[in-house]
């Protein structure tokens, strides 16, 4: 699946990334668009998942350890490409209180993430910073929808994770 950038995505793709950066859309999409995304991969696992097919955004599936529960848990998440792994934002699509997966990544960093088909082991940073600017300024290459998510977030800060590939 060929991903596009913000700059090279078709009309289509531009209004779909736009109505989940809307309040209404984002609305939606923490309620629906993850439960599309976990059928499509049990359906056909190694596949781009629904939302990467129609947005054409880089999604891969992180599982993680559950912070209080200890057990396996997984979504899809939008991935920001890096050099040295994968950039995640914890924006719960501008939500007050943080995703479950956030809090699973501070008690657990160690976890999975499978982007096309590939499972990587994964040890997972929280960063701040210039690190934190180049996760953010990677994710806006493919959706813009972040900064209105950093606005009606409350004021907190998203959290930002790099996912560096375990080698090994």
């Amino acid at each position: 699946m060929r991903l596009r950038s913000v700059d090279e995505a078709n009309p289509v793709q531009r209004a779909l990334r736009g109505f989940v950066a809307s309040r209404p859309g984002a609305w939606v999409s923490k309620r629906v668009l993850h439960r599309l995304d976990r059928l499509g991969h049990r359906l056909a696992p190694g596949r781009a998942l629904p939302s990467q097919r129609l947005a054409a955004v880089p999604v891969g599936m992180l599982t993680t350890t559950g912070a209080r529960s200890g057990q396996p848990r997984t979504v899809p998440l939008m991935l920001a490409p890096l050099e040295e792994g994968w950039g995640v934002i914890a924006s719960h699509y501008g939500s007050e209180r943080p995703p479950a997966w956030y809090f699973n990544l501070r008690a657990h960093p160690g976890a999975t993430l499978e982007v096309d088909g590939i499972v990587h082991r994964v040890r997972a940073v929280q960063v701040q910073g210039p690190d934190r600017e180049r996760v953010r300024e990677a994710a806006l290459g493919f959706y813009r929808g972040y900064t209105a998510y950093e606005q009606r977030a409350g004021g907190r800060d998203l959290g930002f994770f790099v996912l560096h590939p375990e080698r090994d």
